[in-house]
């Protein structure tokens, strides 16, 4: 649960990670980076290994994918790897995945508040979700990996922010990651971290970000909608 001064407290805006924090997709990502370790005879690595790698952009994810014994792969073979993923990804990015539970309910809660995503994901495998789970008209804005510098660099939820006019202070970041706390952080926003996502719990309340939440329905809990209040 979040920091009890949170509780209540208004925000102008929300701002979401996408994998691990609307989107259960780890088991997805997972087949498609096994899939690329296939390609080059290597053995596959379980699911909770596979899903650790994600969160730093997919060129990183193959990097990580593709290292054997510590020796990580050269840039041509993460070139190979990440040609074979994508089109494996592109296929299966729906497979599994679907939004966790509570966030069509939450979105809806908090439907007068700008909502927008900013993620690491690239854009195409981002439409590609949104669209597929019947959610892309939810977002005024959705910024990913292809239209500025990844996080934990602020500039996603920079770009997300641009022409608005709101107080980065009264706006709220969610995700899963260190990564989104450091970039809330970065802007001087209100940092949320979720434990139901891709990562540890652990390493989100390492981060003692402003706000947790175990479940995504508690964000209406931490935050009243514009329409309560």
């Amino acid at each position: 649960m979040g920091r009890r001064k949170y509780h209540g407290r208004r925000v102008t805006a929300l701002i979401f990670d996408l994998d691990g924090t609307l989107i259960d997709s780890g088991r997805d990502i997972a087949a498609s980076a096994n899939f690329a370790r296939g390609h080059f005879g290597l053995p596959q690595l379980t699911e909770d290994v596979a899903v650790s790698y994600v969160g730093d952009g997919v060129v990183t994810l193959m990097e990580r994918t593709l290292t054997i014994e510590g020796q990580a792969p050269t840039p041509e073979r993460v070139e190979e790897g990440l040609s074979v993923f994508r089109e494996h990804y592109t296929r299966h990015c729906l497979d599994t995945t679907v939004l966790y539970p509570g966030v069509l309910e939450t979105l809806r809660h908090f439907h007068r508040l700008p909502l927008m995503i900013a993620t690491n994901k690239p854009r195409s495998f981002t439409d590609t979700v949104l669209t597929g789970l019947h959610v892309d008209g939810a977002f005024r804005r959705v910024v990913t990996a292809d239209d500025a510098p990844r996080k934990p660099d602020p500039a996603q939820l920079i770009l997300c922010l641009e022409g608005l006019n709101l107080d980065p202070a009264d706006v709220a970041v969610i995700g899963d990651s260190p990564n989104d706390i450091r970039a809330a952080r970065a802007l001087g926003a209100v940092a949320v971290g979720v434990t139901y996502g891709l990562k540890p719990a652990g390493v989100i309340q390492a981060e003692e970000p402003d706000a947790i939440l175990g479940a995504f329905a508690e964000l209406r809990d931490t935050f009243p909608a514009r329409d309560t209040l």
